[in-house]
C-alpha cells in the first residue's frame, strides 16, 4: 500500500486489528493529528507511551499506519501517520479470506456501539447546552438532509463527500483556515457520514407499532 492513499477498502487483517477498541481510538487520534510519535499520542490520550507503541506496531502490521522517516529526529525516532485518508467497507465478496463476512460483521457491531455512545453523549450535551445548563460553544453539531436519488446519483454524492475532509485537512495544514483561537486549543472532533435509504428504516420496523413506524 502506498503512503496516504485517499480511500482504502478494509482488508480482513485490518478489521481484525481494529477489533481492539483502544486501537480504533489510537487510529482515529493519529488520523486527526496527521502524524505523531507514541509519546505525542500518550499525552493526548493520557496513556503510557509503551502501551501506545505496542498498538501502533499492531496497526502497522495490518498496513493501517506507516512510518514517516522524513519527520524523525534520528534513526531511533519513530513518527507515524495513517496509511489512508479514509477507509471504506467495500463490496460484498471483496475479502476472499472472509467469505462469511464474520470479520466485517464484528467490526460493524463495534462501530454501532461506538457511534451509539457518541450520539448519546452528543444528545445529552445538546439538551444541557440549549437549556442553558452548559455555557459556551456547543461541542456537537448535527446536520441532516433528504434527497431523491438513484443508485448512480448516490454513488456520485459519496464521491463528492469523500473529497471534503481531505481538502479541508490540506487547508488546515497550509494555514488557509482562519481561526481566532491558537492551534494549541484544538481538540479531536469526530465526523461520521452515514447515507441510508429511508426504506431501510421502514423495513427494519415492518409490522411494528412504534415511533419509528407510526403507521
Amino acid at each position: 500500500m502506498s503512503n496516504n492513499e485517499s480511500l482504502v477498502t478494509f482488508t480482513t487483517p485490518m478489521l481484525k486489528a481494529i477489533a481492539n477498541p483502544l486501537r480504533r481510538q489510537i487510529l482515529n487520534t493519529l488520523s486527526a493529528m496527521g502524524s505523531a510519535r507514541a509519546a505525542d499520542m500518550a499525552q493526548v490520550l493520557d496513556m503510557p507511551a509503551n502501551k501506545i507503541s505496542f498498538h501502533l506496531r499492531e496497526l502497522a502490521k495490518a498496513e493501517m499506519i506507516v512510518e514517516v522517516p522524513e519527520l524523525a529526529r534520528d534513526k531511533r525516532d519513530r513518527v507515524w501517520k495513517s496509511a489512508a485518508v479514509a477507509y471504506t467497507t467495500g463490496e460484498v465478496g471483496e475479502r476472499e479470506d472472509d467469505p462469511s463476512g464474520m470479520a466485517m460483521g464484528a467490526y460493524l457491531g463495534q462501530v454501532i456501539n461506538d457511534e451509539q455512545r457518541r450520539l448519546h453523549a452528543a444528545m445529552v450535551h445538546g439538551g444541557r447546552h440549549y437549556s442553558g445548563e452548559e455555557a459556551g460553544e456547543a461541542k456537537a453539531r448535527m446536520m441532516t438532509s433528504d434527497l431523491m436519488l438513484t443508485m448512480d446519483e448516490m454513488r456520485e454524492l459519496i464521491r463528492r463527500l469523500e473529497k471534503v475532509i481531505p481538502a479541508f485537512r490540506k487547508d488546515l495544514e497550509e494555514g488557509k483556515v482562519h481561526s481566532s483561537q491558537p492551534a494549541g486549543d484544538r481538540e479531536i472532533w469526530h465526523v461520521m457520514t452515514l447515507l441510508n435509504a429511508e426504506s431501510l428504516l421502514n423495513e427494519s420496523h415492518a409490522g411494528q407499532q412504534s415511533s419509528q413506524n407510526p403507521k
